[in-house]
């Protein structure tokens, strides 16, 4: 076809007028096959083509082979399109393709080919689907592709919006021809002829507004009295720098007035059907779809994304800013505008936040988990902390939330003060048990090192004379008889069998006494320990172990201690503080008893938590008592003697281990906590 013939096609409306009659019968019938049929019959017959079929490209590899041939003439190409090798070519590279044939010469194809033209449908850059069109008379042009392309477009938009609507709702049917109907209702088709202002529009289009075919006279300014007032500057200046310039694509959004006096949100896409001589559009014919629903959508996600307290980013693997939502007034150190669509290593940023960021990103990225860290900023209200939580959103990108975090930080630093308070005033009311405790090991071990003393000062003069009898190397027989006699005297005066026997039993009474001081010692260096900032594992009867020990002063003279202990994994966790939450509750258990009573300590495990029970015989107490324990400065005990931070701080150090206790306790009967804890916490 030449570019004359071209231009003579594009000055008859009668290709557009067809197609609205199409798109109108296919409304009325709800009729997907009629539709593609009709279409194909307008396609045939406005290039007076004698065989053509339309398919959709599958969502695989690019060949010909994933070609799904919707509506074909003849028949039989329905299961086997033609000229397979061409169709490869054109869905790789996304452009027409001929082939003329030599003359007289049948391709190969069944029927009889002599020419073949095969034209990609485009949507987003992916090829979509095809068109294919045989034995034209005088053969195939490129030009012909400019006249075919309000048909076109249509297939574009009719094929692109039915993958889009399986990607968005896999929930749909699997019926192929009834999801292009579910889609296809959603489309209007239209034409309009600028300088007459004549405007056909297809039937759908006043469906979605509510009115009946009919109804309102289809015209430009009927369609123009039905946008929303507010969108009427905006569509006039697009409208008007399309019209001045050169594109051949028109693409805007705009409200649209219901009957019922709502407002539907119709997306609109539109090509140049024809241009006057100065290259001026004459002819546009769009689609107009209906997006509410999306919008709605988006509505409720804005809002949803308003109420989040927090800066969010979303970032490529490249360190590039691709968006940013923020609907709290916090800072940032730069303003949006100076940082979308830039790397962040290009931004005046503190290196460090760099590099962090950059480490996080692409950890996100590359394993798909959530990458959570934390960082300082000098902003101009001073200070500030943050948490960053990185999540991947797509195959090169992640999406960042961005929390302020200095007031957590502050309340964490203020619980830290109010739990080293709190171990200090356990100390203090321990300090003079352990220092019973420390003192009598070491009272009788410096008594048994000054009684070892003595017995070191009688040895010696013993010592000294078997030092001299070792010495002579040819003894006389008349000084050797006076030494061992001398040496007789002494082992006789001094008592040195009972010497000898005593002595190993002092020393091994010194060495417990060592231990048992070396033990208070360890007790008190790991009650009074700090702990890392990251978590541990622990063996928790080891650690029940030493707050049995730390407390021993004021448990042996009124408690029997009942220890059962089962086999326990190490758990992930705090150890000082939980051994301060033992501590506390074994002192606790100790005041409940007024005379002497029983102290039972058990552990075990279920499924995947550690079990710590902590039983007493005690006065218990009564239900106005029992639910106000872990009320901060709470206390049943006399006047200085009890912060009544104790219960509130373990409270507060089990649930920040994510576990939970629980108390039961009857007046006069004794009290009991359990304390569940999970053995990996998250």
């Amino acid at each position: 076809m030449s570019v004359q013939e071209n231009e003579q096609f594009q000055a008859h409306p009668s290709l557009l007028q067809t197609l609205l009659d199409v798109q109108t019968e296919f409304v009325r019938s709800r009729d997907t096959q009629r539709l593609l049929d009709g279409l194909l019959g307008v396609l045939l017959s406005q290039t007076g083509s004698e065989y053509g079929f339309i398919g959709e490209v599958l969502p695989c590899s690019p060949s010909p082979t994933n070609v799904r041939v919707l509506a074909s003439h003849p028949p039989a190409w329905r299961n086997a399109p033609p000229l397979g090798h061409l169709l490869g070519a054109v869905i790789a590279n996304g452009q027409p393709t001929m082939h003329p044939g030599a003359p007289g010469e049948a391709l190969d194809a069944s029927p009889s080919v002599q020419t073949f033209m095969a034209i990609p449908l485009r949507s987003g850059g992916h090829t979509v689907g095809l068109v294919g069109i045989a034995n034209r008379p005088g053969g195939y042009d490129l030009g012909l592709t400019h006249f075919l392309q309000p048909l076109l477009t249509t297939l574009e938009n009719f094929l692109q919006g039915e993958h889009d609507l399986r990607l968005q709702d896999p929930s749909l049917p699997e019926d192929p021809e009834l999801r292009r109907t579910l889609l296809s209702v959603e489309q209007s088709l239209w034409s309009l002829h600028v300088p007459s202002r004549q405007l056909s529009i297809s039937r759908r289009f006043w469906e979605i507004l509510g009115y009946a075919e009919g109804e309102l006279e289809p015209s430009a300014t009927t369609w123009w009295s039905l946008c929303h007032p507010e969108d009427r500057p905006r569509l006039k200046k697009i409208f008007s720098e399309f019209m001045e310039g050169t594109s051949s694509l028109l693409e805007f959004e705009y409200r649209a007035r219901r009957k019922d006096g709502s407002w539907a949100y119709i997306l609109n896409r539109a090509r140049v059907g024809e241009r006057d001589a100065n290259g001026r559009p004459l002819r546009l014919m769009g689609i107009d779809l209906d997006i509410t629903a999306t919008k709605r959508g988006e509505e409720r996600l804005s809002a949803l994304l308003r109420a989040i307290p927090d800066l969010i980013f979303r970032m490529r693997g490249d360190g590039t800013y691709l968006d940013f939502s923020c609907s709290t007034p916090e800072e940032t150190l730069l303003q949006a505008e100076l940082f979308l669509g830039r790397n962040i290593r290009d931004l005046q940023m503190p290196p460090f936040l760099v590099d962090l960021t950059m480490t996080h990103l692409d950890h996100a990225i590359r394993e798909g988990a959530l990458d959570v860290y934390e960082y300082e900023l000098d902003m101009p209200l001073g200070r500030q902390s943050y948490e960053a939580r990185l999540v991947r959103s797509g195959p090169d990108e992640a999406v960042a939330i961005v929390r302020n975090i200095t007031e957590r930080k502050l309340a964490e630093q203020r619980q830290s003060q109010l739990i080293r308070a709190e171990k200090l005033a356990s100390l203090g009311q321990l300090a003079a048990g352990v220092a019973h405790e420390v003192t009598n090991p070491v009272s009788y071990v410096i008594s048994n090192l000054s009684t070892l003393s003595q017995y070191v000062s009688s040895l010696l003069p013993l010592l000294k004379l078997q030092e001299e009898i070792a010495r002579e190397r040819a003894p006389d027989p008349a000084l050797l008889s006076q030494q061992f006699a001398r040496l007789r005297e002494l082992w006789n005066q001094e008592d040195m069998e009972y010497l000898i026997q005593d002595m190993p039993e002092m020393v091994e009474e010194s060495m417990v006494g060592a231990q048992r001081i070396k033990e208070i010692i360890r007790s008190l260096r790991t009650f009074a320990r700090s702990d890392d900032a990251k978590p541990q594992r622990a063996d928790l009867n080891e650690e029940l172990e030493s707050s049995l020990r730390m407390v021993w002063s004021e448990l042996k003279y009124k408690c029997e201690v009942k220890r059962d202990f089962a086999p326990l994994p190490p758990v992930t966790c705090y150890p000082t503080q939980l051994n301060q939450v033992f501590t506390n509750l074994l002192v606790n258990a100790a005041h409940a008893i007024e005379t002497r009573g029983e102290l039972h300590v058990r552990t075990w495990q279920e499924q995947d938590e550690v079990v710590v029970q902590i039983s007493d015989t005690g006065r218990g107490m009564s239900p106005e008592t029992l639910s106000r324990i872990f009320t901060p400065f709470f206390t049943t005990k006399p006047r200085g003697q009890g912060t009544g931070l104790g219960l509130s701080i373990s409270y507060d150090i089990i649930s920040r281990h994510e576990g939970r206790i629980d108390v039961k306790s009857e007046v006069n009967k004794g009290t009991t906590f359990t304390i569940y804890l999970p053995i990996s916490p998250t």
